[in-house]
């Protein structure tokens, strides 16, 4: 091994090589350090450059001989291999490529393009590591080895015995190859593994697996072999669009088609049904009990399902209370109830909706010129009458309630952490900013020193109306900005494309 002194700059190589080593390695400890998966390959990559460039440039190396039957009858052929500085070269080469594929990326994505697959990544890389090689060899080697020569001599037995080796992970890298290029599926897809089998986001697909966010939160990694040999649905693809179906057994007195009108109402007045293609209401059976109906409907999108789900039922529960239609219990069930208490019942209950309707009326926003008799209806049934003492605490600040309140009687004031106090009498309302962005309270509000009455109306209630009526969500948006402290606001800046190529070089680039 030969070794030397560090060696006095001479040349403006040597000052760059004094500047560009110790640049690269810092850059390559950040990136190893704070990124993860290519970005930390792309800094151990550099790391190497740097480590292995500096020792060549002290001329710090030792020579490898290789040995091989020249295929034209000579002999044989001995070739010299500077370790060092040979892989020092490829480190450099697996940084240029590494480099040039983020780059690329984000140029295409600053267009406003896709990202680059992750095979289209691995397959540049590999392209420019081999046109690489293939320079390497010819600037070092070739005069004494011919480049044929050597691939006579080693590649068939590297192949078949590398071949043999990685049977299976070939295999996966293959299948992973197939996958990403049919697009089957995306980052970010709802996929179903068989049908009624597990649900799943789509979380990353490797050349060698494909990665699965269950419902439960539970990550499952499957070979890519083993995805291409399942039976799989992606939910999202060629687009969301879901059929749904609810199913509800309606008493016998009641004519289909007056409980056709009434479901037909509800599915059209929910905001995550479509429209097309349209809901549909089917009378499936006649069951020992009642009449099977089928309510069958789309939604967009898995991650609404559940949701409108909830909401159809709800709703249709609501509707056919309000219309008297009874939802039959089993015959074999015996139920024994007296009729005056039923009907105390139903009069505290219609009671309990007036006074909540009243007190909504006499509200602004949501007074006769604001919304419709029967949203407000619709409101009152799902609030919350709630009586606070004097000075009581209302809301906490910090606390997480998507709940918007209402003042019946008395009076309430909110605590802006600036120290301005804001009073709200009865008829005023509060809680616009949590109900929308769901954000946690930003005040505290309590109740007056004689008390107060207020309902709460949660997001679930609200939400429906909103999306029905974009005119309503405009101007309770406005209220809230109004509320909201300014200083909280952020806008985002648009930038420029070639500010955000520049950003994104530099974010991979900067020493620290």
């Amino acid at each position: 091994m030969d070794t030397a002194a560090l060696p006095e700059p001479t040349s403006v190589l040597d000052i760059i090589a004094m500047v560009g080593f110790p640049y690269m390695a810092l850059v390559s400890i950040r990136l190893f350090r704070q990124s993860g998966g290519d970005l930390a390959g792309l800094g151990m990559s550099m790391a190497l450059a740097a480590v292995l460039g500096f020792l060549t440039w002290l001329e710090v190396d030792f020579a490898i001989p290789l040995t091989v039957n020249a295929t034209d009858g000579t002999g044989h052929a001995t070739v010299e291999i500077p370790l060092m500085r040979t892989l020092a070269e490829f480190a450099a080469a697996s940084v240029f490529a590494g480099l040039f594929v983020r780059c690329l990326d984000a140029w295409r994505m600053a267009r406003d393009n896709e990202a680059l697959l992750r095979f289209q990544r691995t397959a540049l890389w590999i392209i420019i590591m081999l046109i690489s090689g293939v320079v390497i060899y010819e600037v070092h080697f070739a005069t004494t080895l011919p480049m044929r020569t050597a691939i006579l001599s080693i590649g068939g037995a590297s192949v078949f015995i590398v071949g043999l080796a990685m049977q299976s992970t070939l295999g996966n890298m293959f299948a992973g190859f197939g996958l990403q290029s049919s697009r089957v599926f995306r980052r970010g897809d709802t996929v179903q593994l068989g049908h009624g089998g597990a649900v799943g986001t789509v979380f990353d697909s490797t050349l060698a697996t494909t990665r699965i966010i269950t419902r439960d939160g539970e990550m499952l990694v499957l070979p890519n072999s083993a995805v291409l040999t399942k039976d799989f649905m992606n939910l999202d693809q060629p687009n969301s669009h879901l059929r749904q179906s609810i199913k509800i057994g309606i008493s016998y007195e009641v004519p289909p088609a007056v409980f056709k009108d009434i479901a037909m109402k509800v599915l059209l007045s929910e905001a995550n049904v479509l429209r097309t293609p349209a809901p549909a209401v089917w009378l499936a059976d006649f069951g020992d009990s009642a009449v099977q109906y089928d309510l069958r409907f789309w939604v967009d999108g898995f991650d609404v399902r559940d949701a409108t789900l909830d909401q159809v039922r709800t709703r249709l529960w609501y509707a056919v209370a309000d219309a008297g239609i009874e939802i039959p219990f089993p015959i074999r069930t015996i139920r024994m109830a007296s009729t005056d208490e039923d009907a105390k019942r139903a009069a505290a209950t219609r009671q309990r909706i007036e006074h909540a309707e009243h007190g909504l009326l006499a509200c602004s926003l949501f007074d006769a010129g604001s919304i419709t008799a029967l949203e407000r209806k619709e409101l009152a049934r799902a609030t919350s009458e709630k009586a606070y003492p004097p000075g009581a605490m209302v809301i906490r600040r910090g606390d997480v309630c998507d709940a918007m309140f209402v003042v019946v009687s008395g009076a309430c004031h909110l605590n802006l952490p600036s120290g301005e106090r804001i009073n709200f009498e009865p008829g005023a309302h509060f809680g616009e900013i949590a109900l929308i962005t769901q954000e946690a309270r930003s005040a505290d509000v309590f109740a007056s020193e004689s008390g107060t009455v207020l309902l709460q109306l949660p997001r679930a209630s609200v939400m429906p109306i909103l999306q029905r009526r974009p005119e309503f969500m405009a101007r309770m948006q406005s209220i809230a900005d109004d509320r909201r402290d300014p200083t909280r606001i952020s806008p985002k800046k648009q930038r420029g494309r070639a500010h955000h190529l520049v950003r994104r070089v530099w974010s991979m680039m900067r020493p620290i």
